[in-house]
């Protein structure tokens, strides 16, 4: 039997993630995801997902220290910043910089020890080409901040009142199951080639726009809808000309996705008076009242928005995603190759047999 998209094809066991798509809810290893993006932090959340459980005060302490230890690039990798072009995607920079990183690390150290270095190291990536490409001096990682305040604390040198909203975004996207990009890192995985590459792998997925990319389609739709009561016409023009409306509907929840639930409120809290979070908003209340293909708002919708609003560029969106997501893949690639076995599909052939080859010259030009 064939299952296209291989929806609902399920491929190992994982005690990382549990998503209940027809009740709206999320869970990282057995902890509703709103819990902690309320409560805990970046570091605490991602300890979490790699160790399988919530670390003591002095295993968080240290676990701190060490991703703060592993921010800086290597040097040799960071002379390559300044030959780069300007204009590079940042899915495309991050893909670049890993590769050259992953080269470079030679060590048999457990992937776990691989996974927090390369976590530690996607901002810093982001933050330098973001300041090499707008001309600016590059800043220097602070190992008195956190993952999240160092993050931002590079990108703009300075410190923001609203920082906590970044983490909380952060954590709520930091795992999903096994979804495109994740599957494609345990693809790679399988082939037991080096966690860099998977990675990489999944950063591709990542970029597409049915998948993380679809953040950065999000702001740039609001706009075209341009108010609250251009609403139903814009929906009505989608539906009429079968576009997609970005930031709904999602594969597996058939109902609000959790993490979208909570990004809303964050925003009506922090940024009501956002042009942009009314008409999503209003955009939200059109389309599921009227159960316009019976579709909800995903986390593109209200994430993008926050990502607006603490000032982050549109195309740096679906990396912050990765900036997240990163530890969700390498949690699962750490848990599958632990009872490692090769991912090789097959297809249904349904071609022609026993063709017969025409010699190049008895061919006909038109076919």
């Amino acid at each position: 039997m064939i299952q296209k998209g291989l929806e609902g094809v399920k491929i190992c066991e994982s005690s990382i993630c549990y998503l209940d798509g027809i009740n709206g809810r999320l869970y990282y290893r057995g902890i509703p995801v709103e819990e902690l993006a309320e409560k805990s932090t970046f570091e605490e959340t991602a300890y979490f997902l790699w160790y399988g459980k919530l670390p003591t005060k002095s295993e968080l302490e240290e676990f701190k220290r060490k991703m703060a230890d592993y921010r800086e690039l290597p040097a040799e990798a960071l002379g390559i910043l300044y030959h780069l072009p300007k204009n590079l995607h940042y899915i495309d920079v991050l893909k670049i910089f890993l590769s050259i990183h992953g080269s470079m690390d030679g060590n048999d150290e457990d992937l776990r020890e691989k996974a927090i270095r390369v976590a530690s190291v996607f901002p810093t990536i982001l933050a330098y080409y973001y300041r090499y490409s707008k001309g600016k001096e590059l800043i220097r990682p602070r190992k008195d901040l956190s993952h999240v305040e160092n993050f931002y604390y590079m990108m703009f040198g300075e410190r923001n009142e609203k920082i906590r909203l970044l983490e909380s975004a952060f954590i709520l996207l930091m795992e999903q199951d096994i979804n495109a990009s994740t599957f494609a890192a345990l693809v790679i995985a399988s082939t037991l080639s080096d966690l860099y590459s998977c990675i990489v792998g999944a950063l591709g997925a990542l970029k597409g726009p049915l998948h993380g990319g679809a953040s950065e389609k999000v702001p740039p739709m609001l706009e075209e809808i341009g108010s609250e009561d251009r609403v139903e016409e814009f929906v009505q023009k989608c539906l009429k000309e079968k576009r997609k409306i970005m930031g709904f509907g999602h594969r597996v929840y058939k109902t609000y996705d959790p993490r979208a639930v909570f990004l809303k409120r964050v925003l009506q809290e922090h940024f009501p008076d956002s042009k942009l979070f009314r008409i999503a908003s209003k955009l939200e209340e059109y389309i599921v009242s009227n159960k316009i293909k019976n579709i909800y708002p995903n986390v593109d919708l209200y994430s993008s928005v926050l990502f607006e609003e603490l000032g982050f560029p549109r195309n740096m969106f679906t990396a912050l995603f990765a900036t997240a997501r990163v530890v969700g893949w390498t949690a699962h690639v750490i848990e599958y190759v632990s009872d490692n076995k090769l991912i090789r599909p097959t297809s249904e052939y349904v071609g022609p047999m026993d063709v017969e080859y025409i010699p190049i010259e008895r061919r006909d030009e038109n076919g």
